[in-house]
C-alpha cells in the first residue's frame, strides 16, 4: 500500500513539473511571459542604477575613446588616467545615467602635444555627450553649461555631490600653463544632463478589454492582443453601491470569463487589462445585470 501511494505521489509531482505556469502573486504566468517580465525588471534596474562606462563620444568634437574607472589620489583629488587619450570615470560616485553627478575626467595635453580633451573648452551648449557600456547600452547627455574655476576653488559639492537629476560632469585642465609648477591653474567643468537612454523597452499602458458582456452572473470579454499582458481584473459595483471594487483576477492564458455567484439585478461590472509592469488599462465599457 505504501509503495502504491509513493508511486502516485511521484506521478503527481511529475505532472506538476510539466506545467508551464508559475505563481506571481496575483497572476499565474506562462514561462515565456515570466521570462519577458524578468528581462524587463533587469532593464529597469539598469535604468535606475546607471551604467558602467566603457566608451565616451562627443561627435561635435570628433572625440571617441575608451573610459576606465579611477579613484582618488593621496591628496584627495580625483585620479586621471596615465594615458592621455583615455578618459577616467570616478567609480566612487554614481554610475553614468543614475540620479546624481557622474564624473568623467581627461587630460588636456602632455609633453607630446594635445590630449583627448584639448578642444573641450570649445564645446557649446546643446552639444551631445554619448556614453556606452560594454553591453552596448547608451546614455546621451546634453551640454547645459560650462565653467572654469581655480583648481582650489572648484565647487566640489556641485560637481560630485548628490542631485535629483541624472547628470554627467566632464572635467579637464584649463588656463595658462604654469611652467614653474608644471601644472594648469584652473579646471574646466562641462555640465551635462541625461536626455535619452537606449535598451530599456518601455511597456505602454495596455488597451482596455472589449466585447464585455454579462449574462446571469457570468461576465465575459475579449482578450487584448499583446504579448505583455499579464492578466485581467474584474470590478463590480452592487445595485445600491457607490463605487466599483476589485473582485477577481484572471491570468492572461485563462478563459476570459468570471462567474459571480452573488450577482443580482442592477449589479455592474467592468474589466481592466494588466501588463507585466503592473500597469493597468482604463476601465472597459460597463455592463449591468438585467
Amino acid at each position: 500500500m505504501k509503495k502504491r501511494m509513493l508511486i502516485i505521489l511521484i506521478a503527481v509531482l511529475m505532472i506538476s513539473g510539466v506545467g508551464t505556469a508559475h505563481k506571481e502573486e496575483e497572476f499565474v504566468l506562462l514561462d515565456s511571459l515570466k521570462k519577458k517580465k524578468t528581462e524587463l525588471e533587469e532593464q529597469v534596474k539598469v535604468q535606475e542604477e546607471g551604467i558602467t562606462p566603457s566608451r565616451v563620444q562627443i561627435p561635435s568634437m570628433d572625440i571617441d575613446t575608451n573610459v576606465i574607472p579611477v579613484g582618488l589620489l593621496e591628496n584627495g583629488e580625483m585620479e586621471v588616467p596615465e594615458e592621455t587619450d583615455v578618459v577616467g570615470w570616478y567609480d566612487r560616485g554614481v554610475k553614468v545615467g543614475a540620479k546624481g553627478n557622474a564624473v568623467l575626467a581627461g587630460h588636456v595635453d602632455s609633453k607630446k602635444g594635445p590630449a583627448i580633451f584639448f578642444y573641450l573648452k570649445n564645446i557649446e551648449i546643446g552639444e551631445k555627450v554619448i556614453v556606452t557600456d560594454e553591453q552596448g547600452m547608451k546614455r546621451t547627455f546634453e551640454v547645459k553649461s560650462k565653467e572654469s574655476y581655480p583648481s582650489d576653488e572648484a565647487p566640489i559639492e556641485k560637481i560630485f555631490g548628490p542631485s535629483d537629476k541624472r547628470n554627467l560632469n566632464v572635467i579637464t585642465c584649463t588656463g595658462t600653463f604654469n611652467h614653474d609648477k608644471h601644472l594648469y591653474p584652473d579646471r574646466l567643468v562641462v555640465y551635462t544632463e541625461l536626455i535619452s537612454e537606449t535598451n530599456v523597452n518601455e511597456v505602454k499602458v495596455p488597451e482596455s478589454p472589449t466585447a464585455v458582456q454579462v449574462d446571469t452572473g457570468s461576465v465575459s470579454w475579449h482578450s487584448v492582443q499583446s504579448d505583455t499582458v499579464m492578466g485581467y481584473r474584474v470590478y463590480k459595483k452592487t445595485a445600491d453601491g457607490k463605487e466599483f471594487n476589485h473582485i477577481a483576477s484572471i491570468s492572461a492564458h485563462e478563459r476570459k470569463s468570471f462567474f459571480d455567484g452573488e450577482a443580482e439585478e442592477g449589479d455592474s461590472y467592468y474589466i481592466t487589462t494588466v501588463n507585466i509592469e503592473d500597469r493597468e488599462s482604463a476601465p472597459s465599457e460597463k455592463v449591468e445585470v438585467k
